[in-house]
């Protein structure tokens, strides 16, 4: 395993599933990695702050990386943990890349790479692009706005359960986001982007097949629950984050992640989330004067009490 250090990012890969002597080395992971930079600079004019570090791991070697990870947290571990077990469980043999926001790190499944691309070189590169760019656009939101919860921050959004509604919607916001960035970012160089699901399909999605009894039917319908849970986030946060596009660009990205928390109604309809964030700004923009007119009398008070002084001054004929 090799380091290769870029100006924005750092890329670490293993030997590919098809041998150590395969594409995916080092060298190319860096490669794949500076483009999706240039082509998120391009597309949606996202630029990473800082570096990233991009990991392309089997299966296997992500869970022991994980592990470890958890291991060195000691008795702190226990969200993370639960959280990892809770991806394992929606995404098993099907989860293409993670941004880890505990170990700013990107991780990128090898395995399921290779098998989604039925082990085509060419296809496995179409697919890997994109993905690339959809995490990195995950770990600009958590360096720029903070936006994406580490496991620890989960013991406060847990503890009220009438929060579990924003927590859906900034989820919705997020992942919502990372798609769309991605298709401008390939669309602005020629790459094709990632399939997307409309709502109607993620909440068709079926991922579990239950094996007979109640049991086994139960645990499919549980499952599949909750993975329609996920990918409705992607569907509902894409079309928002389209509609914030191209009401303001890029930079209306501000006013929205300022404006937190936000509704999944918002999310749902961004014409509600326009009305709210244009309520806030005349209501800011009132204080404001307000202040302002505050102030303006408090310094004309001042003026006049100086002026009086003043007046006090020239007529005091005490010797």
């Amino acid at each position: 395993m090799s380091t290769i250090t870029l100006w924005l990012a750092t890329a670490l890969a293993c030997g590919p599933a098809t041998g150590d002597d395969g594409p995916f080395d080092a060298d190319f992971m860096s490669q794949m990695t500076a483009d999706a930079l240039v082509a998120l600079e391009r597309g949606p004019k996202i630029s990473l702050p800082e570096p990233v570090e991009v990991v392309l791991l089997t299966e296997k070697e992500a869970t022991a990386r994980r592990r470890a990870y958890h291991e060195s947290l000691g008795d702190e571990v226990g969200y993370t943990a639960a959280l990892d077990a809770m991806a394992d469980i929606m995404f098993q043999g099907n989860l293409l890349g993670r941004y880890l926001p505990d170990e700013r790190a990107v991780y990128v499944i090898e395995d399921t790479l290779w098998r989604q691309a039925g082990g085509d070189e060419g296809r496995a590169e179409e697919i890997l692009f994109p993905v690339l760019v959809h995490e990195i656009v995950h770990a600009y939101d958590h360096q720029v706005y903070d936006a994406v919860p580490e496991p620890d921050n989960f013991d406060e959004l847990l503890k009220d359960p009438a929060a579990l509604g924003s927590i859906q919607a900034l989820m919705s916001l997020i992942e919502g986001r990372a798609t769309y960035a991605s298709e401008l970012a390939c669309e602005a160089v020629g790459r094709k982007p990632l399939r997307s699901r409309t709502v109607e399909q993620a909440l068709d999605a079926k991922y579990f097949e239950g094996e007979g009894g109640v049991i086994g039917d139960a645990g499919a319908l549980f499952g599949n629950s909750i993975v329609r849970m996920k990918l409705v986030q992607y569907a509902y946060g894409r079309e928002f984050s389209k509609r914030v596009y191209d009401f303001g660009g890029e930079p209306f990205f501000d006013n929205v992640f300022g404006s937190r928390p936000l509704s999944m109604a918002e999310i749902e309809d961004f014409g509600l989330f326009v009305m709210r964030w244009a309520e806030d700004m005349e209501a800011a923009e009132e204080a404001a004067d307000g202040e302002g007119a505050a102030q303006a009398a408090d310094d004309a008070d001042d003026a006049a009490d100086d002026e009086a002084d003043d007046e006090d001054a020239e007529t005091d004929t005490s010797p």
